[in-house]
């Protein structure tokens, strides 16, 4: 009976550790980029937390709901059901809608709660797998007030230009943001040089109360970078390895020989000449049965491949202790060209496009005493662009006038080089040209330091403490380009199986060598500071006093006298903010900042800001009544801001001198150096000044599942310096800008989000607007003829032409008005509007036409999902009010190869759906948009992309061999698909405008990645 007790006894005090051990469930939490430490781990509707370690493990005993819940600040709240004994996988999205999420400012950061300032945030995260080399690229479409256009697919010069709240500047650099790492000031070039994976997240400053704290650099908006660091904890290894695919956005067509010549002879016709091409000229070219006497190339599709490859790789280490944190990472990427490789025997050169780059960087953190915190930062980054000697490959393929479809043969029968015997040039074939001409190898080293010091100040008071910081940047490039002369080439006749050469050489020229010294500069940055922060029951304080200098050094290669003379920039920034129970919130700011380019009683300026807000949820009546509102705030800042970015001389309140070539005295030429007098000086010239109105909400409802961000803005952008508009041109000398331009822009920007999840499923959707638009207020514009003439009242870089009105016909012509000199008006010519009615088209009927080239209405779309392993994200980006034209070799008959469009001319059977003007050899004729701009050429140029797409899986642990704690497959996308309203051209719609559109072709990648973690 005792031992039936013993064993009763020994059941029970059993039961619960083994129900206990039954009930635990255990797993991992990882993002896109891995593991997740510090993880907050609840079961649903109880006390029971833990945190994930380290490696983002977790280990929980379940208690009764059987849901865990997963959040962190910064991260969409996850919620799984779960049973026990379960090990589960959970991948969380990362967020911008929590109301702890930290932001970073001019030196600072702040959270979204209190934030009373215009600011957007992107994660690195959240960018870091988008396979392109330049950060910018990466933004578009993702955040508000961000307006980019990627003007070029070049290897290496691919990265966009890009605008806070577009443009409200005349000059041409006067709209360029100010570029921020880590509190220190980065060039465009360096932007686009830094490797996504170093970035921990990126901030759009983009009212006076976030910028005025850079004073005088802060009119154009301000793009600020935090790079990643280390945290204590066990070493991290984490590595990335890519491999893409790239093909241009879209394929160009050109017409055969034997459309071509039809479209020859039909010009040549209307021009009243006899036509070119005989009808057995034309049956050869037709059939393909005379490939040497009637070639029929499509140059396009014989020089550039369908595709070529990318690949990144990327490894970084973090972890430390409380005494000493470190991030490193490494990186190297590699971007092709597009072209076929043309090289002959024996040669060794590489004259295809390429971009090669490697990235290091180094960021450690040093607890050097209880109160001392040291930091080291150092950045290197080496890069090479490789480019054909033979110049610009798009434009030689779209240039009519080197070669055409029927010129020559790719390749003479014996394996010689052809040249284009019926043109003026008569240069050898582009293929012949590439596979000899040689390459030009541009090659740029950069080198960043910072080191730091913060010591806390507890002794005087808490939160008080005081950082000091230097930092370096170098910058070093030059080219090498080796190069010859056109090789031998021949005109073979298959009549009589003839070669004739081209020019008197045989063989080829030996290589030249030639190197130059390309950007070479230095950047010495001095930061002293004081930073205070204290709450005191419901009230919170912080503040800054700050002492900024800047020195800016560079070899000039045009002006011998400017090499190495410093550019001087020095400043003291007060900051200082205030919150009670995160209700009400104000934030002040002023800057009293300078520049030596500028007198010196010109030089220094105050710029102040202030900005409030008033957040409705803390309020008993809303949190009462309203449960769901977990953030409403009302926000607004007024302040005023400044640029020092201006075109012009060094130093613009200077009179200046230049040398500029030799002159010849005497009766036998002695060339002697020549001096000439520069623009006149201005000493009352100062920077430009920009004051921004604007105002804001940011609510939050139902726990943060949506958020809406919306701001209106209005900026008075006012002392611009331009040149006088109603100065004469024949004074006989130059003179500085004046400081008497005002432009207004207004706009109103949107970030919508919506995030939640069903059952194991999250999902996320983020809608992202920006519109702006510019008024030019005052340039001293002269009286002009007729009102439609002005500038004044119009955007900035708003193009004028003439406007469209059909196509001249035989019926219409005598009632028609004519072109100011022109001869002959003849059916299939374009006609324009006569504006003031006197019968004759000039000057005097061009008008404002289509909208700027730089998009004033932009948008974007993310939505993004994760399902236990599996994760995607789609972006689909856009904008609209947007125009651009091209001529000469992009579109003009002649002088482009034919396309297309141009079958679809006019002639007197399609004179009612014809989309082109009649067709002529000449190119001055009133249908050329070179010589007579209008809105036949300059489209709308509206356009949808689908601009990213990330497929990923995250293999589950118990997958994992060795000691591997994450590892993720993914594929992902960039410039997937592009849809546009226009047909007229083939170009990218972000192609410049009034060009010939022959920049080298935007490029669509699919990108395949492994990435894993120690």
């Amino acid at each position: 009976m005792k031992k039936v007790i013993y064993i009763i006894l020994l059941i029970f005090s059993i039961a619960p550790a083994l129900a206990v051990g039954q009930s635990v469930v255990t797993g991992v939490v990882k993002d896109a980029s891995g593991s997740l430490p510090g993880i907050t781990v609840t079961e649903k509707g109880l006390k029971n937390v833990v945190i994930t370690d380290p490696s983002g493990k977790f280990s929980i005993s379940i208690k009764g709901s059987g849901v865990l819940v997963f959040t962190s600040m910064g991260y969409v709240a996850t919620e799984r059901k779960v049973k026990a004994g379960d090990n589960v996988s959970v991948t969380l999205q990362s967020s911008s809608q929590d109301l702890d999420e930290v932001m970073v400012v001019g030196f600072g950061t702040t959270k979204r709660i209190t934030n009373t300032g215009a600011i957007s945030t992107v994660k690195g995260a959240d960018i870091r797998n988008i396979p392109t080399s330049s950060v910018q690229n990466a933004l578009a479409g993702r955040v508000s007030g961000f307006v980019s256009v990627q003007r070029s697919g070049q290897p290496g010069r691919d990265a966009s230009d890009f605008f806070i709240r577009g443009v409200s500047s005349l000059n041409s650099e006067g709209n360029q943001p100010l570029i921020i790492v880590d509190d220190i000031e980065y060039t465009y070039a360096q932007l686009a040089q830094i490797n996504v994976n170093e970035i921990e997240s990126i901030s759009i400053l983009k009212d006076a109360s976030t910028t005025a704290i850079y004073g005088i650099k802060g009119a154009n908006g301000v793009l600020v970078v935090k790079t990643r660091r280390g945290a204590a904890g066990a070493p991290k290894v984490n590595a990335r390895f890519e491999a893409g695919v790239q093909s241009p956005v879209s394929k160009l067509k050109f017409l055969n020989s034997y459309e071509t010549a039809l479209l020859v002879n039909e010009a040549l016709v209307n021009d009243g000449q006899a036509p070119q091409f005989n009808n057995a000229s034309l049956e050869h070219f037709r059939m393909g049965d005379d490939p040497y006497g009637h070639p029929d190339v499509n140059w396009y599709e014989e020089i550039f491949k369908p595709a070529s490859m990318q690949y990144n790789s990327n490894v970084d280490i973090s972890g430390g202790t409380d005494a000493i944190k470190y991030f490193i990472s490494g990186g190297a990427f590699t971007q092709d060209g597009n072209l076929y490789n043309f090289e002959n025997e024996g040669n060794q050169v590489n004259s295809n496009y390429y971009y090669r780059r490697f990235n290091l960087r180094s960021n450690l953190d040093v607890q050097a005493t209880k109160s001392l915190k040291l930091r080291l930062d150092v950045r290197a980054n080496f890069a090479k662009i490789n480019s054909p000697k033979a110049g610009n490959i798009v434009s030689e393929v779209f240039d009519f006038s080197k070669i055409h479809p029927y010129s020559a043969p790719f390749l003479n029968p014996n394996g010689s080089y052809a040249y284009a015997s019926d043109t003026k040039d008569l240069l050898p074939t582009i293929n012949a040209r590439l596979g000899t001409a040689g390459y030009r190898l541009d090659r740029r080293n950069d080198l960043n330091i910072l080191f730091g010091a913060t010591q806390e100040l507890e002794g005087i008071t808490k939160g008080l403490s005081f950082s000091g910081r230097v930092a370096y940047a170098g910058v070093e490039a030059n080219a090498r380009e080796q190069g010859r002369e056109n090789p031998p080439s021949y005109l073979y006749n298959p009549d009589n199986d003839t070669y004739t050469l081209n020019g008197p050489k045989y063989v080829l020229d030996n290589y030249t060598l030639r190197a130059e010294q390309g950007d070479y500069n230095s950047r010495v940055n001095v930061q002293a500071y004081f930073n205070y922060a204290r709450t005191f029951g419901d009230h919170s304080f912080n503040g800054l006093l700050l002492y900024n200098r800047e020195s800016y050094k560079e070899r000039d290669a045009f002006v011998a006298q400017n090499n190495w003379v410093p550019r001087n920039f020095q400043g003291f920034t007060f900051r200082a903010g205030y919150d009670y129970k995160q209700k009400f919130l104000v934030d002040v700011t002023a800057a009293r900042n300078g520049t030596d380019r500028f007198g010196s009683q010109q030089r220094y300026g105050i710029f102040p800001a202030i900005s409030m807000g008033y957040n409705l949820a803390k309020e008993s009546f809303i949190q009462d009544k309203f449960k769901f509102i977990d953030l409403l705030k009302l926000r607004a800042s007024y302040g005023e801001v400044g640029s020092d970015k201006v075109d012009g001389e060094r130093y613009l309140f200077d009179q200046v001198y230049k040398p500029n070539g030799s002159y010849s005295f005497g009766e036998v030429h002695k060339g002697t150096n020549v001096i000439i007098e520069g623009p006149l000086g201005n000493s009352d010239v100062t920077w430009e000044r920009s004051r921004t109105l604007d105002i804001g909400l940011d609510l939050n409802l139902f726990k943060n599942k949506i958020s809406l961000v919306a701001d209106y803005f209005n900026t008075f952008r006012y002392k611009q310096l331009i040149e006088s508009y109603s100065l004469q041109t024949n004074i006989g000398v130059g003179v500085s800008a004046t400081n008497i331009a005002e432009v207004r822009t207004r706009g109103l920007e949107l970030e919508l989000g919506f995030n939640d999840n069903i059952g194991a499923f999250s999902y996320n959707i983020k809608g992202v607007l920006t519109y702006f638009k510019n008024k030019i207020m005052y340039i001293n514009e002269p009286a002009v003829a007729y009102p439609w003439l002005a500038r004044t009242g119009h955007q900035i870089n708003q193009p004028f032409g003439f406007l469209f009105d059909g196509f001249y016909t035989a019926e219409n012509i005598p009632t028609s008005p004519v072109p100011a000199g022109y001869n002959q008006i003849v059916p299939g010519d374009l006609r324009y509007k006569d504006l003031n009615n006197d019968g004759v088209i000039d000057e005097n009927d061009m008008t404002a036409i289509g909208k700027p080239n730089t998009p004033n209405t932009s948008f974007g779309l993310t939505l993004g999902g994760s399902y236990k392993g599996f994760t995607f994200n789609v972006l689909f980006q856009g904008t609209t009010s947007y125009s651009f034209s091209v001529q000469g070799t992009g579109i003009e008959p002649f002088q482009s190869q034919f396309q297309p469009i141009h079958q679809q001319r006019w002639t007197p059977a399609t004179a009612a759906t014809a989309k082109f003007p009649r067709l002529t050899s000449n190119p001055t004729t009133i249908n050329s948009p070179a010589a007579y701009m209008s809105d036949f050429w300059l489209i709308d140029a509206t356009y949808l992309r689908l601009k990213t797409v990330e497929l990923g899986y995250q293999l589950p642990q118990k997958w994992l061999p060795l000691k591997l704690n994450n590892a993720r497959l993914y594929v992902s996308g960039y410039n997937l698909l592009t849809w546009t309203n226009y047909s007229l051209y083939q170009q990218d719609p972000e192609v410049t405008s009034n060009t010939a559109g022959d920049a080298y072709q935007n490029q669509r990648v699919i990108n395949f990645g492994v990435q894993i973690g120690l």
